[in-house]
């Protein structure tokens, strides 16, 4: 790329991030959100932190009583607790960096692409990736709330971005192997399913013979999960390396007449009256015995869990803090995104057949890293909200497929039988939860 292609493309993305940023803080400043459900208990958790009083939900019960080791966690909960104990309880100033790290998150993107697609990149496909992110109408939302979503979706990206420097670079640098490694770390530590990238990231190493990088990679990553897991061994007796959600979560999602969605469970609350330990191991093995009794059961509910993940029947816009026209305007611009993202997202992926060896190569593993985001869910339970870690990934390959279309228009049949298999899917989740959709237009109507 010339060097005057470099210097047009600098104010490009100095605006898009810049909008980014004003638009995520604008939102969060007019709604001005009160942590609530899920928020309020990460807010209760870190200013307890904060205070000195533990990592507790609720000080006046035991750490076997509290629930906060249930809590997805515990990285965002410790951010909350360090920006806290510097600025004190103020949320305003969590609602100003979630803006710097959805631009930081956009401008991440843009970089990704360009390591990506590098003899075929351009200016436009990276602003169209990352305007993807930064104008996200769903991360805008998830923006001003107190949610793991917003720091969760900039370690992934920083973490890809982070991989693919070092797949792009021919010294194999240590640096940029810890780098890596504590990122991922830290994004296991906020979202659990991140940890599925530790998946294509040690088979790229042990792929390309890098085993030495491939052992301070793993190294670090023990180094990173250590303190943490010996914290909760001391007070919980037991090996927990993140949190202890996932034998409730495993149960919700895979019972006798289960959706797949996290929707409360009788049996789940009866086991977690047992203590959070055994409550966690008895909900556990209840979960396995369904799955290893009911094979064919287990692989139905998969199956409508992933439709649900890929669904345009799922916006998001269904908060507490949304009535009226905000609400209805929130609910299409997120089906419009959805639809938008998933179609040119896997139009991008369908058309890199046609790249040249090496940019389908980096194609193909980011493709594998996008992967492992619904991997990581849909055998448990799905929620809208759960693939916003994926984006970042789907943000790139839209930007190349829709640039694709519209220079290209290549292939436009396949492009519209692609266009109907999305839709074709919208409409069997949408025939599937019928009393789910005249619910929720009740509560659009009220």
């Amino acid at each position: 790329m010339s060097l005057s292609s470099n210097i047009r493309q600098i104010p490009a993305i100095i605006f898009v991030v810049l909008a980014t940023f004003i638009v995520s803080l604008a939102y969060s400043l007019y709604f001005q959100i009160e942590p609530s459900v899920d928020a309020r208990a990460y807010d209760n958790i870190a200013w307890n932190l904060a205070e000195g009083n533990g990592y507790k939900e609720d000080t006046a019960l035991s750490y076997d009583e509290d629930i906060a080791i249930l809590r997805v966690g515990p990285g965002y909960e410790f951010f909350l607790a360090g920006v806290y104990t510097v600025f004190g309880h103020r949320i305003w100033i969590v609602w100003v960096l979630n803006a710097l790290l959805a631009a930081a998150t956009a401008f991440l993107v843009f970089l990704i692409s360009k390591e990506i697609f590098t003899s075929e990149w351009s200016v436009p496909l990276g602003l169209i990736s990352a305007a993807l992110i930064g104008f996200s109408p769903d991360l805008i939302t998830i923006n001003g709330m107190l949610m793991t979503e917003t720091l969760g979706v900039f370690l992934i990206a920083a973490s890809v971005y982070a991989f693919f420097r070092y797949v792009n670079t021919d010294e194999r640098a240590v640096w940029r192997v810890i780098v890596l490694a504590l990122l991922l770390g830290a994004a296991v530590l906020v979202r659990t399913p991140a940890a599925f990238l530790f998946i294509p990231f040690a088979g790229y190493f042990i792929y390309r013979k890098h085993l030495s990088e491939c052992a301070v990679f793993c190294a670090v990553l023990l180094f990173v999960f250590m303190p943490w897991t010996v914290r909760n061994y001391e007070v919980y007796g037991t090996f927990i390396p993140t949190n202890l959600a996932f034998g409730y979560d495993l149960l919700a999602g895979n019972h006798p007449g289960a959706t797949g969605e996290l929707e409360p469970y009788a049996l789940n609350e009866e086991y977690m009256s047992q203590g959070r330990i055994v409550g966690n191991k008895l909900a556990l093995q209840a979960a396995l015995n369904f799955i290893m009794l009911h094979p064919i059961e287990f692989l139905k509910i998969t199956l409508e869990r992933a439709s649900i993940y890929f669904s345009f029947a799922r916006p998001t816009g269904f908060w507490f803090h949304l009535e009226g026209f905000s609400r209805a305007a929130t609910l299409i611009l997120s089906a419009l995104y959805s639809i938008f993202l998933f179609i040119f997202g896997f139009w991008g992926i369908y058309r890199m057949r046609h790249a040249p060896p090496e940019t389908m190569e980096r194609a193909r593993l980011l493709a594998i890293i996008l992967l492992m985001m619904p991997l990581a869910i849909i055998g448990i339970i799905v929620e809208t909200r759960y693939r916003f870690l994926a984006y970042p990934m789907f943000a790139v390959f839209a930007g190349y497929g829709a640039l694709d279309i519209f220079q290209k228009r290549d292939e436009i049949k396949a492009f519209i039988a692609l266009t109907l298999v999305f839709f074709a899917n919208a409409g069997f989740d949408a025939l599937r939860n019928l009393d789910r959709i005249r619910e929720r237009i009740g509560e659009f109507l009220s």
